[in-house]
């Protein structure tokens, strides 16, 4: 029968994760939050143009998914700081 660690021994390990989960989080409320915004204020921003097409409907068709693609690669820079900073101190297990 395998003895389990107590968490106390792995503050490390515990730290990356909760830096990671908080990465994790503060993305997803970007991405909801934009996305919220913009079909809130799709019918105010119609009334301006963009290319030939409504503000709106060009940012709920395009600038969002533009956005999402930025914030993906933020995030995935934002993580190998993350597991770099770890890799440096400790190592990873």
């Amino acid at each position: 029968m395998a003895t389990e660690i107590p968490a106390d021994e792995h503050p490390a390990r515990d730290r990356h994760q909760i830096q990671t989960l908080i990465l994790a989080i503060a993305i997803l409320s970007m991405a909801l939050l934009a996305v919220f915004l913009t079909i809130t204020a799709a019918t105010w921003l119609n009334r301006y143009g963009f290319l030939h097409f409504p503000l709106g409907f060009y940012l709920l068709a395009q600038g969002l998914l533009i956005f999402i693609v930025a914030v993906g690669f933020w995030f995935i820079r934002m993580q190998e700081r993350i597991d770099l900073a770890r890799g440096e101190s400790e190592g990873l297990e």
